[in-house]
């Protein structure tokens, strides 16, 4: 794979970015309709979760979020729920269909599709947000009617949002920048060890990339070095900080080091974490393969 397309997929991982105007009309109409099925909800959901426990398996994964999807036809009032189908879409896209060039169309609407799923289950869990979001108040206005339980929330609309964004258009990132960072940090603030501290691992890509176009090395790597501090066993941070800090900072050495480490590291020794580092393992042999054409003089 060549370096702009891991670039634009692993790269956007944590960084920033929008979908455009677009980006209202979901969050701002009616986010409890009456349910356009019939059946057990419940049952579907636990349907979901069996599958999802097994979400290495590209066939797991999609029958996963069709369960969740299917039960929030019938019960389309489970914010919960359709927070775990946004985190569902980024792990089909991330893990599975970016390694396939012929489902890159899928990918990015994956990523649209997560980024809808959680802007309106944060819609429904603050109606707040929502009222002061729509009546186009200043961002940070609206921001204040959120607490530590919209965290899940807005953190899979950030991620998604974002590899959506720089996969498609650097000007959607620079557009929506400010607007996504004020939402990370306010994740760092209210829980910055939420999922194997996010935050930091977030503004470890944001702060490669801003100020554009050069970033803030330096500020990037303290980031980085702290999710990987607290968090080592998400191997996600690692591949990252080598493929977008220490690759354009020409740190071979740091660089092959980080992902060796990734390579080596016993993935069945966190099995809440296996779908998602195995995926990670593959994402470091691929950087690792290329190494001689990021580093020509070795």
């Amino acid at each position: 794979m060549n370096r702009v397309v891991i670039v634009a997929l692993i790269g956007a991982a944590l960084s920033v970015g929008a979908c455009g105007a677009s980006r209202q009309s979901g969050i701002c109409g009616n986010l409890t309709p009456d349910g356009s099925a019939s059946g057990d909800a419940k049952a579907l959901e636990a349907e979901g979760n069996a599958a999802w426990e097994r979400r290495g398996d590209e066939a797991q994964a999609r029958a996963a979020l069709d369960a969740w999807k299917r039960s929030l036809a019938i019960d389309p009032s489970n914010a919960a729920l359709r927070v775990r189908v946004a985190q569902a879409y980024y792990f089909l896209a991330d893990a599975h269909l970016r390694f396939d060039e012929s489902k890159q169309a899928e990918m990015l609407q994956s990523f649209r599709d997560g980024t809808n799923a959680a802007e309106v289950a944060l819609g429904q869990q603050y109606p707040k947000f929502k009222a002061k979001f729509c009546s186009r108040q200043p961002f940070e206005t609206a921001l204040q009617q959120l607490d530590k339980g919209a965290i899940p929330a807005m953190y899979w609309y950030a991620t998604n949002l974002g590899k959506y964004a720089l996969a498609t258009s650097i000007v959607e990132v620079l557009n929506q920048k400010d607007r996504i960072k004020a939402m990370m940090e306010l994740v760092k603030e209210l829980d910055p060890s939420f999922n194997y501290w996010a935050a930091d691992r977030y503004f470890g890509a944001f702060y490669t990339k801003i100020p554009f176009p050069n970033g803030d090395l330096p500020l990037s790597a303290k980031h980085f070095e702290t999710s990987i501090e607290h968090a080592p066993e998400y191997l996600a941070t690692k591949v990252l900080y080598a493929e977008l800090n220490r690759l354009k900072a020409g740190d071979r050495a740091t660089f092959e080091r980080l992902l060796q480490e990734v390579l080596a590291y016993d993935v069945t020794a966190t099995p809440a974490l296996e779908p998602e580092n195995r995926a990670e393992q593959r994402k470091a042999k691929l950087l690792l393969d290329e190494i001689d054409v990021y580093f020509p003089e070795g």
